[in-house]
């Protein structure tokens, strides 16, 4: 049986030409769902004015003030125009991103909407303590120059992959311009990858985006990370030195 995709429009607002889309997915670092909610919360006029349905989202829901939401939405500021599809749950399978990607890519080209440029958030796993979360990009051949204007390093060579690669490689066939924007990221969520991004995102949209929220946060994770590191290193040097004595004590009266 087919797997069935589909964009349902809530508002009667329209998407003006050449939006920019802000694709939020949750991978490593989790920096899609923080930029989105970001935005969303700092954004007067991005409102919800849809939700994608599939049959591979899960059966999980989300809800922030004790208010439910559907998992996968979409939302649109007039003043910015910018769009934004945000999913807030692991979707079954890879694979299951390709539908979407397609089905957001078909509604992004029509003739109504006429989407400019898609935008994705990729973070690049790092297991050691992250000094400086460095910004670079990926694009297509038509290099955005204003990018580079932002200081933003492009990536000589590399490999994207999960659902950030489908809405790309979904994108590039569209021919809908888009980019990826790439910073280190830990195991877990990253709001001062999310930060740094925001920042650029200011830079290139002319956004007003407060980050010293996500920084203080990321600092607390950071520490709470140390912390625990130090504790378990602790324990450990504790196991080894009771192991080496019970050693000594065992030798002494055997």
């Amino acid at each position: 049986m087919a797997i069935k995709n589909e964009i349902i429009l809530e508002d009667d607002i329209k998407v003006e030409e050449n939006a920019t889309l802000f694709f939020c997915l949750p991978s490593v670092g989790l920096l899609g769902p923080i930029i989105g909610n970001t935005l969303i919360d700092q954004i007067s006029d991005l409102k919800q004015i849809g939700f994608i349905k599939s049959d591979n989202i899960p059966p999980m829901t989300v809800f922030y003030d004790g208010i439910l939401k559907h998992p996968f939405r979409l939302y649109y500021s007039q003043k910015y125009n910018i769009a934004l599809a945000l999913c807030e749950v692991p979707l079954e399978s890879t694979s299951a991103y390709d539908g979407l990607s397609n089905v957001i890519c078909q509604w992004g080209t029509a003739e109504d909407v006429k989407i400019k440029e898609i935008v994705t958030f990729q973070g690049i796993l790092n297991r050691g303590i992250i000094k400086e979360h460095e910004i670079f990009y990926a694009a297509g051949e038509e290099k955005p120059k204003f990018l580079e204007k932002s200081n933003i390093k492009k990536l000589e060579r590399g490999i994207i992959s999960g659902p950030e690669a489908t809405v790309l490689n979904r994108a590039l066939m569209s021919k809908i311009k888009a980019y990826a924007i790439i910073t280190d990221v830990s195991q877990y969520p990253t709001p001062e990858g999310a930060a740094k991004i925001i920042e650029k995102l200011n830079e290139i949209y002319d956004l007003n985006i407060d980050t010293e929220k996500l920084i203080e946060q990321g600092k607390n994770i950071k520490n709470k990370m140390l912390e625990l590191a130090e504790k378990a290193q602790q324990y450990q040097q504790k196991q080894t030195h009771e192991s080496r004595e019970g050693n000594i004590y065992s030798q002494l009266y055997q």
